[in-house]
């Protein structure tokens, strides 16, 4: 049946689509209103077929072949999970809570435990049934070594164990400005030391710093590339063979909310490291690669956190659809305070329901065959892999880190990203849009970064929703200081549809800054503004339509201002055009609408308001 209704119609060009597209268009640029224009300085089409295909891609044919997979031929994936807690105690207990949820590999912060003892923190676990990380070491030698003991003791043999060092020298320089002058030898020291546990990695390349610097795809990939160069040149000046530093590698990427671009990042991620490696040894096995998808901190958000479930289960499906080895779904809240025990088993139980009710583990390769997803993965192929040359060509990533080239990069991404947060053209519910106004945060209780000072500029996490976090924390401070909170008040007149949509959009625009609004219909111009001038709002919002405002506005300013009302500011809801100046001039203090710059005009609203 489908065969026949295939074969009943001529297949389409997609040079008669775009025909077609344009023609329903009626004049509007095809470009402007359908071609998708993304971070990466890509353009994405409305539509691919198979003439978008039309050359084979030997690389992404065989990708099925070396994605980690079952005995069963479909994806396999480790489900990790990081241990809470600030003593060995704690993080056993905790460990042992994981272990019962079905968590398949631990990660230990060593240095947030106090006097980390493997002893009793490793109690009751079965090494050879779980993996352990370790991460936050300041002694990794010594960690490795006393973990080799601690395996003799109990007798698992060395080539059992799974699990790796999360020690990365020059992504702690990247972000602290630390330079470990002994971390390539003990690098050197802890592969010698492991060569009997092929499974147990002790080079992490950690591209974490990257994306929640900002940074985009291409540049993730390029850049994680570049690190892993170097770690090869400066580990062969000590005598360390390439074959020897890739068989400990682990990547351990970032996944953040771009559902189809991370796919396509992951894809693209393992076949430029097979290349890379294959530069320094032409019998590598491509199923060597193993990559670790870790949650992101610029995707995540402090306010309405529970939209960070949201944000993590799409987030683990772009990661496994790309073919990781492993996912590190942290707990919704661990971006800002210490997770729960519910907390961290919401975000373990998004990696069983992928594999026990989506099924994503029956299909070795899901995302093949996709036109879109195939084209998408070979942009960033190309891309990363040009940026990744041209790096090289200018001596490699740390004197290009050093140069500052590596952060002039990442900046630019990072303030056109900023740019469209600020304008809320980027959405992060909760936070610059639909913010919840019946939520408190005590700001006391949210640790600040302070600048650290380096002899080189550093990458600096974050969340994406920081600046809209701080305006916000900034007005929950002026309260709970003893000020009272900043209060809008809509005043909606004329057209139904219009004056409820623009009072919509205001109050939604000033909550982001957690100031509370309220808003009165009203049968004229004339009484809104009378309303306008008896209410008790600190910030007054005329709220209709375009002809009504050109008919009403200048006057509504002109009363409101002669009034005895003073030290209230006056805006207008919607973009004024060529009527800017004549509103100003009568009074109107200001305009909010879809292309206003909502942290500028929100810090200037609390600086006028004296929230300090």
């Amino acid at each position: 049946m489908a065969n026949k209704l295939f074969s009943d119609f001529e297949p389409i060009s997609k040079e008669t689509w775009k025909e077609k597209v344009i023609t329903d268009l009626k004049g509007a640029d095809f470009d402007r209103k359908l071609v998708w224009k993304t971070e990466n300085g890509m353009q994405i089409q409305p539509y691919f077929n198979p003439e978008d295909r039309s050359e084979v891609n030997t690389s992404l044919e065989n990708l099925k072949n070396i994605l980690p997979s079952s005995e069963k031929e479909g994806l396999n994936w480790l489900s990790l999970q990081q241990v809470v807690g600030a003593t060995n105690e704690e993080a056993n207990k905790n460990a042992l809570f994981l272990l019962e949820r079905g968590v398949e590999g631990l990660i230990f912060n060593v240095g947030n435990i106090k006097d980390f003892d493997l002893e009793v923190a490793l109690k009751g676990i079965s090494i050879e049934m779980v993996s352990i990380g370790f991460e936050n070491v300041s002694h990794p030698r010594t960690l490795v070594k006393d973990y080799v003991g601690y395996l003799h003791i109990h007798g698992v043999s060395l080539d059992k164990a799974r699990g790796f060092v999360n020690f990365d020298p020059i992504s702690t320089w990247s972000t602290t400005g630390n330079l470990d002058e002994e971390g390539f030898q003990r690098l050197a020291r802890l592969i010698s030391y492991t060569s009997e546990m092929p499974e147990f990695k002790v080079l992490c390349i950690n591209s974490l710093p990257f994306v929640n610097s900002g940074a985009n795809h291409i540049q993730e990939l390029a850049f994680s590339l570049n690190v892993l160069v170097e770690y090869i040149s400066q580990l062969q000046e000590l005598g360390v063979e390439p074959t020897d530093v890739l068989s400990n590698v682990m990547f351990q990427a970032a996944v953040a909310g771009d559902y189809f671009h991370e796919i396509a990042k992951f894809r693209a991620l393992r076949l430029l490291a097979i290349e890379v490696a294959h530069l320094y040894d032409k019998n590598y096995d491509p199923k060597s690669i193993n990559i670790v998808g870790n949650s992101s901190l610029w995707s995540k958000s402090l306010y309405d956190p529970n939209v960070n479930m949201l944000r993590n289960t799409t987030e683990a499906m772009s990661a496994v659809l790309g073919g990781v080895n492993a996912i590190n779904i942290e707990a919704h809240n661990a971006s800002y305070e210490k997770p729960t025990t519910q907390s961290q088993r919401v975000a373990l139980n998004i990696s069983h329901i992928m594999r026990e009710e989506a099924y994503l583990g029956k299909v070795a390769d899901p995302a093949a065959g996709s036109f879109y997803l195939d084209s998408l993965t070979e942009m960033l192929l190309d891309t990363g892999l040009k940026l990744f040359q041209t790096i090289e060509a200018e001596d490699g990533y740390m004197t290009n880190f050093k140069h500052g080239n590596i952060q002039s990069l990442i900046g630019k991404t990072r303030d056109q990203k900023e740019k469209l947060i600020s304008q809320r053209r980027s959405v992060y519910v909760g936070t610059n849009r639909y913010p919840n106004q019946q939520e408190e945060v005590n700001p006391d209780s949210i640790l600040v970064a302070h600048d650290q000072v380096a002899d080189v500029e550093l990458l600096h996490p974050q969340r994406a929703t920081l600046q809209f976090e701080q305006l916000r924390l900034r007005t929950e401070k002026y309260v709970k200081d003893g000020g009272s909170r900043p209060k809008v008040f809509n005043a909606l007149f004329g057209n139904l549809a219009m004056r409820k949509a623009r009072s919509t959009f205001a109050m939604d625009f000033f909550g982001t800054a957690g100031f509370v609004s309220e808003e009165k219909f009203f049968n004229s111009a004339e009484e809104a503004v009378q309303g306008a001038i008896d209410s008790d709002g600190d910030v007054i919002v005329i709220c209709s339509s375009d002809p009504e405002y050109a008919e009403h506005v200048e006057e509504f300013a002109k009363t409101f201002k002669s009034s005895p009302v003073k030290n209230k500011k006056l805006i207008l809801a919607g973009h004024p055009g060529e009527k800017e100046a004549d509103y100003l001039a009568a009074g109107v203090d200001g305009f909010v609408h879809v292309k206003t710059n909502a942290i500028q005009t929100l810090q200037q609203f609390q600086n006028d308001l004296e929230i300090v």
